[in-house]
């Protein structure tokens, strides 16, 4: 059984368009878990990756901000809302501001897929700060994570996803290969000493409720119900990369998928 504390217990580091919405999502419906009011706290990031200082605040304060004005508050909630976007953010005892809502005897959960790419100073950190956590990392194809990630910041950027122009463009942004570098930043989990389950994205799909059983038989959590195991949270939609950009990314995501097969095994990764 997870430690209890006043802080959380399960930790999903990624990776991003993993599945990790999906899994927020159902974990939620799980008794014993507790999340916070939004996905993705940033908390260990926000110290460690300098990227993430330039929007993280934001992220914390938008996400806030969508739930105040849709109301169906309690008093409680809209205090603790509120306390969240006090300065400083951020910080240790904003951390713990977050999760000083949580029910004695649940398991505080927190799912952020920016931490898959902490330094070793940062890992260390979480190591230090958090009593012994579960952390679950799930792999994707690299190239499929890829393609996902690009097509999710075109959408939000308003560009057609018909311009093989933009497309490319989209691929060749650093952001899209560092948050998917299985071989720079995994490395650094296995030696964390950390628990660590790593898990094969296609058993999102393949096998649902197989995974979350998985998952809980990880982190100490009895089994229940998942209404929504079968339902995708974020589905892809219309519009394929083209020829050209897969092409580009199978040649330059290649040393990534060898990585892979390496160190989880052809069996592993052809569930990814």
């Amino acid at each position: 059984m997870p430690v209890m504390s006043q802080l959380p217990a399960v930790i999903c580091i990624g990776a991003q368009k993993a599945g990790t919405s999906w899994l927020h999502e159902n974990l939620a419906s799980h008794p014993r878990i507790w999340v916070p009011p939004f996905k993705e706290l940033h908390f260990f990031d926000f110290k460690f990756v300098e990227d993430s200082k330039k929007w993280a605040k934001w992220h914390i304060r938008s996400n806030v901000k969508k739930l105040l004005t849709r109301g169906n508050l309690t008093a409680d909630q809209e205090r603790h809302l509120r306390s969240l976007m006090e300065e400083p953010i951020l910080n240790g005892t904003w951390y713990k501001r977050v999760f000083s809502a949580m029910p004695a005897g649940r398991v505080g959960l927190d799912v952020t897929p920016e931490y898959s790419t902490l330094p070793a100073e940062g890992i260390s950190f979480m190591k230090k700060y958090l009593p012994d956590p579960h952390i679950i990392y799930i792999i994707r194809d690299p190239v499929e994570r890829a393609i996902s990630q690009a097509k999710m910041n075109m959408k939000r950027k308003g560009l057609s996803l018909d311009d093989a122009e933009c497309w490319l463009e989209a691929v060749r942004e650093p952001v899209i290969t560092a948050r998917g570098d299985y071989a720079r930043y995994l490395p650094l989990w296995d030696d964390s000493g950390m628990r660590v389950s790593y898990m094969a994205f296609g058993d999102i799909t393949r096998k649902p409720k197989d995974f979350l059983r998985e998952v809980e038989q990880f982190c100490g959590l009895a089994p229940a119900e998942y209404p929504a195991a079968h339902r995708p949270v974020f589905p892809t939609g219309p519009g394929n990369a083209p020829d050209s950009v897969r092409a580009l990314l199978e040649e330059r995501l290649t040393s990534q998928r060898e990585f892979l097969a390496q160190r989880f095994g052809a069996e592993f990764v052809s569930r990814t």
